[in-house]
């Protein structure tokens, strides 16, 4: 790797170079002038052979060696003035054309052209410039490309919301359309058709409120209704729901809750919201009859909720991007399972507005286990 200079050591090498050059010019002038001196004038040359002594002070006949003094002072200043122009132009030209490659880069990057790499520089300011103008780029490229594929998915996840509100809708018409035409010509015929048609708002309705989790989450204005939450009465009628649940896929549910009274300001239809997720994503990636466990306990000045699965579980690589927008592991894009990967996203949007943590661990074959810990409401602050 060539070795940086700086800007400083710049100009002092190029002040010493012409100092250096300055006085071989001098030399070279002192030479020439004495040479014609000695050529041109009668005696000149033993008059040269004697040049040291006429500089002390003995020198015969200096009017005819005034002229070539002079001539040799001008031409000498002349040459040195040469000399410190070209060397003093070299150097501001060079960096001159380094700051206006630098300059254009910035100008790209402003453009918002990425693909392109900014080279290094020889001065060593100038290069941690040019460094930290790569490194912007960089980032910018990946940011870019993030958004791009996230501009993907918003598509994706907006088409797939379209066909799954169709389905419902579709099958709404179908059978209102059946009862206006006297298809349900029973009471139990049109009771069963009205049940199809209220399970199917159910969908609608989840849907919307996915939809609506979504907006506020992309636009960062999640809206919270806090109350005081007795989590073990909470727990406990989830528990009695994702028990059938479960029961309904053929999978087990078990739940151990604590006994007395834990209460933390919550939004409670939120904080559903993220144990629905969970209980969801349980179930998805569990195996066939397989188990799913939710377990609360107190810790430090808060309460841990834990819902593990044996399912198959996550890979390491793929366990620190489940929080990431729009992430899903391969295996779920490759598979029929459904989501659009803003699940945990929004789920931990939740939770950090409830100023607690989530997150999860995992092994693959063995299961999946997710950890969610919110603070305590102190009981005096409560009565």
């Amino acid at each position: 790797m060539q070795k940086k200079t700086t800007l400083r050591g710049r100009f002092i090498q190029t002040g010493l170079l012409m100092l250096g050059l300055s006085l071989v010019v001098a030399l070279v002038l002192v030479a020439a002038m004495l040479f014609l001196f000695s050529a041109q004038v009668p005696e000149g040359e033993s008059f040269v052979l004697t040049v040291v002594t006429l500089f002390l002070g003995e020198l015969k006949g200096p009017g005819r060696m005034l002229p070539y003094l002079i001539l040799g002072i001008i031409l000498l200043c002349l040459c040195v003035a040469v000399v410190c122009i070209a060397l003093t132009s070299r150097l501001t030209g060079q960096i001159s054309d380094t700051l206006k490659t630098l300059r254009q880069a910035a100008d790209r990057l402003r453009e918002g052209e990425l693909d392109f790499e900014i080279l290094s520089c020889r001065e060593q300011e100038l290069d941690e410039l040019s460094q930290s103008l790569e490194s912007v780029r960089q980032r910018l490229k990946q940011a870019a490309a993030a958004e791009a594929a996230a501009q993907e998915e918003r598509g994706l996840l907006m088409a797939n919301l379209s066909h799954d509100m169709r389905t419902p809708i579709t099958a709404i018409k179908g059978y209102v359309e059946g009862i206006q035409d006297g298809i349900a010509n029973t009471p139990e015929k049109q009771a069963h058709y009205l049940d199809i048609v209220y399970s199917k708002t159910l969908v609608l309705e989840k849907l919307v409120r996915n939809m609506t989790d979504f907006s506020e989450y992309e636009l960062g204005r999640m809206q919270y209704h806090f109350e005081y939450v007795d989590m073990t009465a909470f727990l406990a009628d989830l528990g009695e729901e994702y028990r059938q649940e479960a029961q309904g896929v053929g999978m087990t549910f078990t739940s151990q809750l604590p006994q007395g009274r834990f209460v933390v300001t919550a939004d409670r239809n939120k904080l559903k919201r993220v144990m629905d997720n969970l209980m969801s994503n349980a179930i998805k990636y569990g195996r066939a009859g397989g188990s799913i466990h939710l377990t609360a306990e107190p810790y430090e000045a808060g309460l841990v909720l834990q819902l593990s699965d044996n399912g198959k579980g996550i890979s390491s690589q793929a366990l620190r991007h489940v929080f990431d927008s729009f992430f899903r592991a391969d295996a779920a894009r490759s598979s029929s399972v459904p989501g659009s990967g803003l699940g945990l996203a929004i789920c931990r949007s939740i939770v950090d507005g409830h100023h607690g943590k989530i997150w999860l661990t995992s092994e693959e074959g063995e299961g999946t286990r997710a950890f969610i810990y919110l603070p305590l409401q102190k009981e005096e602050d409560i009565l």
